[in-house]
């Protein structure tokens, strides 16, 4: 590897260029520019990710980051898990917000309820309690245990409230 740094104790950078592996037990694997600052952090690759939040990981992609306690970036572009035990598994510019929310693909999705998830396409929002989508573009689950399957503009605000 090159100009790459292991400061935190216990710490490692396995190769590549310019990473920096500062929390404790913390390591970035490979890749370029990659941060693992979170205490037993981990970033495997990919370039310009960053794993700060304790327990988390970014396994690879480009600019992804990790910032909650225990959340997860699996891939992709401009992802964000910043919610606490959040994922997002890939796609692009997806943020995954709330407590145990996660969002498996797709572009400019976010899950910011606790418990709520998106499962992909694109624009799509689940901001209640325990809320899905599961796809489509600019859809909304607000209400608690509400759920859009897909389709255009759809909106699911009532509490165990479903469009499909």
């Amino acid at each position: 590897g090159y100009g790459n740094e292991a400061t935190g104790s216990y710490s490692s950078v396995s190769g590549g260029n310019s990473n920096e592996a500062t929390g404790n037990t913390s390591s970035v694997s490979g890749g370029r520019n990659n941060v693992a600052s979170g205490s037993e952090s981990s970033v495997s690759g990919g370039v310009g990710n960053k794993a700060s939040g304790s327990y988390s990981s970014v396994t690879g992609g480009w600019n992804n980051v990790a910032s909650g306690s225990e959340s997860s970036v699996s891939g992709g572009v401009g992802n964000k898990a910043s919610g606490p035990y959040s994922s997002v598994t890939g796609g692009h510019g997806n943020d995954a917000t709330g407590p145990w929310s996660s969002v498996s693909g797709g572009r400019n999705n976010e899950a910011s309820g606790i418990l709520s998830s998106v499962s992909g396409g694109t624009g799509n929002t689940a901001s209640g309690y325990s809320s899905s989508v599961t796809g489509g573009y600019g859809n909304e689950a607000t209400g608690s245990y509400s759920s859009v399957s897909g389709g255009n503009s759809n909106e699911a605000t009532g509490n165990t409230s479903s469009v499909s």
